[in-house]
């Protein structure tokens, strides 16, 4: 009896500990998807979803597979939180799906809004954030994927790629001070926007376990290093042919 007793008592707080992880991953989960729905409120989820007047059919399903992805993070946050791990890798199926979907509905959403916006000067420039946030939301979720028999790294990899693509929507948000920044540094200036998402994650390491999970810091310097990175070729001569060449594609 005194040893069931003291089973009982040991499982106890890391089931615990278990709930409160759940919580809090639900709750970044939550916490993207209102930033992605107050970005493109005035435009898109306010505006009717499939009956707002966006360019054409391409942005629509663009506008739609993305919104699925954060349906199906908060899907899968849940069905964790409540122990249906079965439903939880079942579910992962349409995940993987929906991410295939959103690198090449990405790139060509990208195309068209660059033959939309010719006539605009900094429209080449532009284009460097969708490529590179998709580019690092791509490589991030394969990996997660690849990892996803150990959940410590699969769930942080999932809300990195996340964050990843979260640049489109804080943007978007018309309250945020921008201080009249212009080209490369409004571009920067959004990104460091979109990194403060991953200082809950930090929090929450080094709370939980006194150290930061590698997944958080690798998969953080790997984000800031691409999406950076590219912004130093964003006026270089290979960058503007390849823009010139999706411009070409007459989407």
């Amino acid at each position: 009896m005194a040893t069931v007793s003291g089973a009982l008592a040991a499982s106890s707080p890391r089931l615990q500990n278990r709930r409160i992880e759940h919580s809090f991953f639900q709750a970044i989960a939550v916490l993207l998807t209102v930033a992605v729905i107050v970005g493109f409120a005035r435009t898109y989820f306010l505006a009717g979803v499939f009956r707002a007047k966006l360019p054409n059919p391409l942005i629509h399903i663009h506008g739609a597979v993305f919104t699925c992805w954060f349906l199906l993070l908060l899907a899968q946050s849940a069905l964790a939180s409540f122990d249906r791990v079965d439903l939880h890798r079942k579910l992962g199926i349409a995940g993987i799906v929906i991410a295939a979907l959103m690198l090449p509905l990405g790139i060509l959403a990208t195309a068209e809004y660059l033959v939309r916006e010719a006539a605009q000067q900094w429209i080449l420039l532009a284009a460097v954030m969708p490529i590179a946030e998709l580019t690092t939301f791509s490589i991030l979720a394969a990996a997660a994927f690849l990892l996803r028999r150990n959940p410590d790294l699969h769930k942080r990899l999932i809300l990195l790629a996340t964050i990843a693509l979260m640049g489109a929507a804080v943007g978007r948000m018309e309250f945020l001070p921008f201080w009249h920044f212009r080209g490369i540094a409004a571009i920067r200036l959004v990104w460091v926007y979109t990194y403060l998402f991953i200082i809950p994650i930090a929090t929450y390491d080094l709370w939980s376990t006194r150290k930061l999970n590698r997944a958080t810091v690798w998969g953080s310097v790997f984000m800031i290093s691409l999406q950076q990175g590219m912004l130093l070729v964003a006026t270089s001569a290979p960058w503007i042919a390849l823009v010139r060449r999706m411009q070409s594609w007459g989407i």
